[in-house]
């Protein structure tokens, strides 16, 4: 099966193969939670390579671990190496250090896949293969490739105190894949569909890869998520547990910022809890994103919000029902969260509204020093999406997920809420409109206004 996207991944790994080859050892670290194809893509690396590939388990013992990773040498290598692996080593740096002598005359991948679980989530496994490349590892044909779902603890050992910290010369986070990418994982839907069928299933390929062209949004939902064992009903709690401990209150607060609360002070509220190491972790490990007012007239206090749109749809829509639909009551809980999936519907098209303005400033379509984000002011006035050069606005956006057409009644309300921004400078100001209906005839006279549709995002 061919790779869908990745181009930059895969780039990075081949320059990091070719040096290894010629005598460079290569440490590389690949990184980013559950279902994002990690291992799809290594396996597809690893394909035309002389390569082992371990995959660690949960709850087994390092003595376990270590025969097994014994037995993969065994398994996957040649068989003029096969009578040197003995049937289990005492420590994974005696293991390191039997690999790196493997790779001394000819190249050697060995991906060590969710590394985290073989010190059961620590990160000093991490200083065991600081020292093994350290002091075992010179001109050694190998590449070693570690990989992890478990974010905040990768992201440790990359850190200023972890054992892999300025170690790697590959560092990739893999995180969804972005709308207009995800694309290619359903080419055949409509433009409008694949918005829907990308809101419920995230950037992850799996998910994407479920949808069924064949059957509409409702009943692809139905399948997929109001039915017991449904992929997005189960898998979140899936990815989640690989990072986080439950015990920390992170369910609530990610409930509480998924029902609306999006300040600090709501979310703790709503939480019932003091949230700030929370927060802060759930937003280290990429699950929150902080979202400030664009520019200096903007409300001081910063936003907080889910940052992924699969889990954002989770928590949303599912979570609370979830007993109801395991239960064989999905119909009726897809009917009474309608309201709730139509909301979480608008708010990542207005996200893939500000990634395509952004498009639009790497295209010439707006100045080049154009930075793009969003707007608001003591909870009474917001703007979806600003484009300000300088201190000055070039661009101010709205979008609609709604079917009707655009009139100059949307315009003259946008115009109003522009008012509140800093006078525009030499550059005329643009008025832009993302919605599924498209303008009526009374737009047609206002050249200032663009708009757009759920194709012009793909």
């Amino acid at each position: 099966m061919a790779i869908v996207g990745r181009t930059a991944e895969l780039a990075e790994l081949n320059a990091a193969w070719a040096r290894a080859a010629g005598g460079h050892p290569e440490l590389a670290v690949v990184w980013g939670r559950r279902r994002i194809g990690k291992t799809f893509l290594l396996s597809h690396f690893a394909g035309d390579k002389r390569a082992v590939y371990f995959t660690a388990t949960r709850q087994d013992t390092d003595d376990r671990q270590l025969r097994r990773f014994a037995g993969a040498l065994r398994e996957q290598l040649e068989e003029d190496v096969r009578d040197l692996v003995p049937e289990t080593f005492p420590t994974w740096e005696a293991a390191l250090r039997f690999v790196a002598g493997l790779a001394r005359t000819e190249p050697l991948l060995v991906v060590l896949d969710e590394a985290p679980r073989l010190t059961g989530g620590r990160a000093d496994f991490a200083d065991t293969v600081s020292a093994v490349w350290e002091n075992h590892v010179r001109n050694q044909r190998l590449m070693l490739v570690i990989t992890g779902s478990a974010v905040a603890v990768m992201e440790q050992m990359l850190g200023p105190q972890g054992g892999l910290h300025r170690r790697a010369g590959v560092e990739r986070r893999m995180d969804p894949f972005p709308l207009a990418e995800a694309r290619a994982f359903q080419p055949s839907l409509a433009p409008e569909t694949f918005v829907e069928a990308y809101a419920a299933c995230g950037g992850y390929p799996l998910h994407l890869s479920r949808w069924s062209p064949g059957l509409s949004t409702n009943d692809n939902l139905r399948e997929l998520a109001f039915t017991p064992g449904g992929l997005l009903l189960r898998d979140a709690p899936d990815i989640l547990s690989e990072d986080l401990d439950w015990r920390g209150g992170y369910e609530r607060v990610l409930t509480a910022m998924a029902g609306g609360a999006r300040r600090r002070s709501r979310i703790a509220g709503r939480a019932q809890q003091r949230i700030d190491y929370t927060l802060d972790r759930l937003r280290r490990a990429g699950y929150v994103r902080t979202v400030r007012s664009l520019g200096s007239t903007g409300s001081p206090d910063p936003l907080y919000e889910i940052a992924d749109h699969y889990l954002a749809y989770w928590f949303r829509v599912l979570r609370d029902d979830a007993d109801l639909i395991e239960g064989g009551q999905g119909p009726a809980v897809q009917r009474r969260t309608a309201g709730r999936w139509q909301s979480h519907l608008a708010q990542v098209f207005e996200a893939a509204a500000r990634d395509h303005a952004g498009r639009l400033v790497a295209a010439g379509d707006l100045p080049p020093d154009t930075v793009v984000g969003r707007w608001w002011k003591d909870e009474t006035v917001e703007i979806d999406v600003l484009g300000l050069a300088g201190d000055h606005p070039v661009l101010v956006g709205e979008c609609r997920w709604q079917a009707g057409p655009l009139t100059v009644r949307d315009l003259g309300d946008l115009q109003r809420r522009a008012a509140h921004l800093p006078e525009p400078g030499g550059t005329a100001l643009t008025y832009a409109f993302w919605s599924r209906g498209g303008p009526d005839a009374s737009l047609g006279g206002h050249p200032e206004v663009r708009t757009f549709t759920p194709a012009d995002l793909l």
